[in-house]
């Protein structure tokens, strides 16, 4: 799991700073203060590999995000010659692993950043290792039990790193960029039918959620965590069980997939629990933009990430309210979450969550981004869901107005 995100000279941050990362993790605040910054680093490091599997640099525009050129990346008050740097520190049963990435821009392709150097460090069984990686040379070694074994860049672009023994076979089981669900706030909404597409190495959604009809074709059958299961389900399948899902989060409703052609798949479902099902677009955007983050959820295995930008998005309150509770039992199978969000319905979920020990409150990672010099905030939730450092600016305007509107 990830324990932590560090990243200095990426965009707006400027000075390292490090944001602590838990089992489920809310990120909200101020526009531009570096929610989605923090979270396009993971999604760099999904995205470089799909690339090239031995790539010595990071990719800007891929399959998960789209940054623009080094200058757009790089924080615009440092020199050009300073690095960027994105460390990622992950802990699993007393072992740690921290990997620096140190960036420098690419002279000949302005498009991507070189990876100048890797540091990678911690202790597995309470022994340090401690390993500098340099792309541009051949030849690097692992420091470990005070013996140095030689390694090689592509070995250490994760293809045949469980040969070098307790650290990297501790690496490979967590250190898991590869296999992140990400659902972008900017979702395509219901279609008509979407074309048939073949599964990438990783299945998933795609970030706008264009593969979920696929994912339901091929992948329906499959069978669920019985811990995300609802007993309202039919059966214990991704299909059944997202139809559950839906049902249960917009307080009724029904989904259909369909290939009446050999080239398209085609969905239908309905606002209640009969069996009469519409295309979406007749139903209401709130299932299409809601379905991509069910389905996601449903099909995410143990050591696996998912994050979502604005899962509230076309949704009535309660509809936010039961998708929290959706999104907070994901975490409780071993899948990572992490939630941008500005909205209070999102927040008080996982509070009542807390409140009805669904998860444990050190469980819950809240940062509220703002305009003071340490960035953020954590935000500390008690065991019976209530917040006693209530930072000005958080989730407060609705006080506020009341307070304009009739005086209290």
């Amino acid at each position: 799991m990830i324990t932590r995100i560090g990243l200095k000279n990426f965009k707006c941050f400027g000075p390292e700073a490090s944001m602590p990362i838990g089992k489920i993790n809310l990120f909200t605040g101020i526009n531009g203060r570096g929610k989605s910054t923090t979270l396009q680093s993971l999604l760099l490091m999904r995205q470089s590999p799909e690339h090239s599997r031995t790539t010595d640099q990071i990719i800007f525009n891929g399959n998960c995000v789209e940054l623009g050129n080094f200058d757009d990346v790089r924080n615009s008050d440092i020199p050009r010659t300073e690095p960027i740097e994105l460390t990622f520190s992950f802990f699993s049963s007393g072992n740690i692993a921290v990997l620096k990435y140190i960036l420098k821009e690419n002279i000949v392709d302005d498009m991507v950043a070189q990876i100048e150097e890797v540091q990678i460090e911690g202790s597995v069984n309470n022994d340090e290792y401690h390993i500098g990686i340099f792309p541009k040379t051949s030849q690097h070694f692992l420091a470990y039990k005070n013996e140095d074994y030689p390694l090689y860049w592509r070995d250490l672009m994760f293809e045949r790193m469980e040969e070098y023994g307790e650290p990297f076979s501790y690496i490979n089981q967590v250190v898991n960029f590869a296999n992140i669900h990400y659902i972008s706030a900017d979702r395509i909404g219901p279609r008509d039918f979407y074309m048939k597409q073949s599964f990438t190495e990783f299945p998933n959604v795609g970030r706008r959620g264009e593969y979920t009809a696929n994912m339901l074709s091929k992948k329906g059958g499959d069978v669920v965590n019985e811990k995300l299961c609802l007993a309202s389900g039919s059966t214990n399948t991704v299909l059944d069980q997202t139809e559950a899902w839906i049902s249960k989060i917009f307080d009724g409703g029904k989904i259909k997939v369909g290939t009446p052609d050999a080239s398209i798949v085609v969905l239908s479902m309905n606002s209640e629990d009969s069996s009469k099902t519409y295309k979406p677009i007749n139903v209401g955007f709130g299932y299409s933009y809601a379905l991509p983050i069910i389905v996601s959820g449903l099909i995410a295995q143990t050591g696996e990430i998912i994050i979502v930008e604005n899962p509230e998005a076309h949704l009535h309150p309660y509809a936010q309210s039961q998708l929290i509770k959706f999104l907070t039992r994901i975490s409780t199978i071993g899948v990572q979450v992490f939630i941008e969000s500005h909205s209070d319905h999102i927040l008080n979920g996982l509070r009542i969550s807390v409140l009805e020990k669904t998860v444990l409150k050190d469980d819950i990672n809240i940062l509220y981004f703002h305009r003071n010099a340490e960035r953020f905030s954590k935000i500390l939730v008690s065991e019976d869901g209530s917040i006693d450092n209530w930072p000005d600016g958080f989730f407060d305007q609705m006080n506020i107005d009341f307070s304009r509107l009739f005086g209290v």
